[in-house]
């Protein structure tokens, strides 16, 4: 098998020749890189050349992080495509670890939620573990949130309403997410929220600088200071991602991702109504009660919160919606017609200069 490596150690077999998607013609892409993006001679049409895995046709790679890649792959069998995750070699080599993967992917595959994504199976492939996912065609919460980007305060809600559901029903069979944040939040078409990566923060390396974009910005304190995690560990990460949402920035900053974790361990929880006096303070409520640093301040159980969080996404609604008719009310309010009185006073001005003729 010729083997071809991302930069990252994960490997893939290269296809020396493929097919055409448009036209049909016969390609010899064996000089081109995996994914890179070329014209078919015979139409023009555009082409990126795939790789392998096993029984899966590896598309594009949609994304990557400190344990592996995830592809947008065709799955030949089933001819459907979905979203493959290949994680790095040394995951499969532990074979204490490549079982809990599988005991974990097993979990996922029973916990058919709308809000969670599933989990099709669960392989291995040039000694690499891999999970078989469905393939979500939707926005990203991460790139809604790129550029300090403000999410609208009921949109923002309706999200955190569908991921609290999905963390419950996780929790309901003994489940935690353990690493919230914007880039594990992914939406179908119609918009639905969707959870992905149940479990997977437990296999990263302690050791290793934690990812600026993820998981300082929003690690609960507990986990932090490594004294165990629950369900509103997962609901801190929740509230602080929401709050990131909210607000265009971190609720903490820092120069690494140390001093940003200290910064939440030490700096006072800070309040959205501080930052965006626009919001509802039901809204602002709800999330600075998740971000509270002691579980104990939080929300006990997820229906709980799962109530509070409808509660104000109903307030919101029910504000953005007066505001809408407001706002189409004074848009069908003509302005006065200054014209009539114009004409009136031109046509006593000339009455009173032939008056003065006469």
């Amino acid at each position: 098998m010729d083997l071809n490596s991302s930069s990252i150690g994960i490997f893939t077999e290269k296809i020396p020749r493929i097919a055409c998607p448009s036209c049909g013609a016969e390609l010899d892409v064996s000089e081109f890189d995996t994914f890179e993006a070329i014209l078919c001679p015979a139409c023009q049409g555009d082409i990126r050349v795939p790789a392998r895995l096993g029984e899966y046709l590896l598309l594009e790679e949609l994304g990557r992080g400190a344990m592996g890649c995830v592809y947008l792959a065709l799955d030949e069998s089933l001819g459907r495509e979905v979203a493959l995750k290949v994680m790095r070699r040394e995951f499969g080599d532990n074979p204490e670890m490549l079982d809990t993967l599988q005991r974990e992917a097993q979990s996922m595959a029973t916990l058919n939620h709308r809000n969670v994504v599933h989990v099709y199976s669960f392989g291995k492939q040039a000694g690499q573990p891999y999970f078989v996912m469905e393939l979500l065609d939707g926005e990203r919460l991460d790139q809604m949130m790129a550029g300090g980007t403000q999410i609208d305060e009921v949109r923002a809600l309706e999200l955190m309403v569908d991921v609290a559901d999905g963390l419950a029903a996780a929790h309901s069979i003994d489940m935690t997410h353990g690493d919230i944040k914007p880039a594990n939040i992914l939406m179908d078409r119609e918009g639905i929220a969707k959870v992905v990566d149940f479990g997977l923060a437990r296999f990263a390396d302690p050791d290793a600088e934690i990812e600026v974009w993820g998981t300082p910005f929003y690690i609960a304190p507990e986990k932090a200071r490594k004294k165990g995690e629950d369900a509103r560990s997962d609901q801190y990460s929740l509230g602080a991602t929401m709050f990131h949402a909210l607000a265009g920035a971190p609720p903490y900053e820092g120069k690494d991702p140390t001093r940003v974790v200290i910064a939440a361990l030490k700096t006072e929880t800070p309040n959205l109504r501080d930052i965006r006096p626009e919001l509802q303070p039901t809204t602002c409520d709800v999330i600075y009660r998740m971000m509270q640093k002691a579980p104990d301040d939080r929300f006990q159980e997820f229906e709980e919160l799962s109530t509070a969080l409808r509660e104000a996404l109903d307030i919101a609604r029910d504000v953005a919606e007066k505001r809408r008719i407001a706002e189409l009310e004074a848009q069908m309010v003509k302005p006065k017609n200054t014209l009539l009185p114009t004409l009136l006073a031109t046509g006593a001005l000339l009455l009173i200069g032939i008056s003065a003729v006469v």
